[in-house]
C-alpha cells in the first residue's frame, strides 16, 4: 500500500512539474546531427530530428518523465541519417502517434529501408508535408514553409537538403524557424516566394530563433535571407566532423545579423525560452 502511494505521489509530482514548463523548446547536444524536443503548453510533444543514433534515447530519458514513454509527433525533416537515424530506436522504445515525413526515398539505403518499414509497422498516423500548411498545437501555430512545389527551386532531382521540412513555430511568447538542411537554393526560393524585394521585413520568415540550416555549413545561411530572418538567437546543433561545420563564413554572417549565436557542443542542450 505505502508503495503505491509512493508511485501515486511521484505521478502527481511530475505532472506538476510538467504544468510549470509549460511550452519550452529542447536543442539537444546530438553530436553531428540535430534532434529538438518541443513541449507545448498542453503537454503535447513533438520530437523534430532524432539524430544519427540511439543517442536521442539518453537525452529524451533526462528531459521527459521516467513513465512518460509517448511522444505526440516524430518529424523527420529529410532522409539523412543524421537527422532520421535515431528515430528508429525511438519508435522501438516510445508509443509515437504521428510520424511527419516529406515522402522522399532513399531505397538504395537499407538504413533508409529499415526507418521506411518501422514506419510502417508502428502504426502511428502518417502525415506526408509537400505543401504549404498551418497546424495549430495548443497555443502554437506550425507553419510549413517547405517542401511547396510551387517554389523556384533551382536543385536536382537527387538534393535531398533543399527538400528538407522548413516550419516557422511561434505562439504569444516567441517564434522560431526550424531549418532541417535548407541551403541556399532554398532560401532565394522562400524570399521569393514571400518577401518583397521593396521592403527590409518579412513577417513570413522573421523569428526571433533561427535553428540554422545544414549545421552551419558553407553553402547555407545566406546573407540577404539572414537579414529577412533576422534572429535574435541562432542555434547550431553540430558535432565533430570532417566538413567544417560550421563554417567561420557563416559565423561571421550571422554575427553581422545581430543574432547570438548558441553552438550545441559548446553549450550543451540548449533550452528556450529561458524563464527570468
Amino acid at each position: 500500500m505505502f508503495f503505491l502511494l509512493f508511485l501515486a505521489g511521484l505521478y502527481f509530482y511530475f505532472e506538476r512539474q510538467k504544468d510549470r514548463l509549460g511550452f519550452r523548446v529542447v536543442f539537444f547536444n546530438i553530436g553531428q546531427g540535430d534532434a529538438t524536443l518541443i513541449q507545448f503548453g498542453n503537454n503535447k510533444k513533438m520530437l523534430v530530428d532524432c539524430g544519427a543514433d540511439k543517442k536521442i534515447l539518453a537525452k529524451l530519458g533526462r528531459a521527459l518523465p521516467f513513465y512518460d514513454r509517448t511522444i505526440d509527433y516524430v518529424l523527420a525533416t529529410h532522409p539523412d541519417l543524421d537527422h532520421y537515424g535515431g528515430c528508429i530506436d525511438v519508435l522501438k522504445n516510445y508509443k509515437v502517434k504521428e510520424i511527419i515525413i516529406n515522402g522522399r526515398k532513399k531505397e538504395y539505403d537499407p538504413y533508409w529501408r529499415a526507418w521506411d518499414q518501422m514506419i510502417k509497422d508502428e502504426g502511428a498516423i502518417i502525415k506526408i508535408v509537400d505543401s504549404p500548411q498551418e497546424w495549430i498545437i495548443a497555443s502554437s501555430t506550425l507553419e510549413f514553409l517547405s517542401p511547396d512545389k510551387s517554389l523556384a527551386l533551382d536543385v536536382g532531382a537527387d538534393d535531398n537538403n533543399n527538400y528538407s521540412i522548413v516550419f516557422k513555430l511561434k505562439n504569444d511568447r516567441t517564434s522560431f524557424l526550424f531549418a532541417g538542411d535548407m541551403e541556399e537554393p532554398l532560401e532565394k526560393a522562400l524570399v521569393q516566394k514571400y518577401c518583397s524585394p521593396t521592403s527590409t521585413s518579412c513577417p513570413a520568415l522573421q523569428s526571433d530563433v533561427f535553428k540554422v540550416g545544414h549545421h552551419g555549413s558553407d553553402t547555407s545561411s545566406g546573407e540577404d535571407f539572414l537579414n529577412f530572418v533576422n534572429p535574435q538567437k541562432a542555434i547550431i546543433s553540430v558535432g565533430k566532423n570532417k566538413y567544417g561545420h560550421p563554417s567561420l563564413r557563416v559565423l561571421k554572417k550571422l554575427e553581422r545579423a545581430g543574432a547570438e549565436i548558441l553552438i550545441t557542443d559548446e553549450k550543451g542542450d540548449i533550452i528556450l525560452p529561458i524563464d527570468k
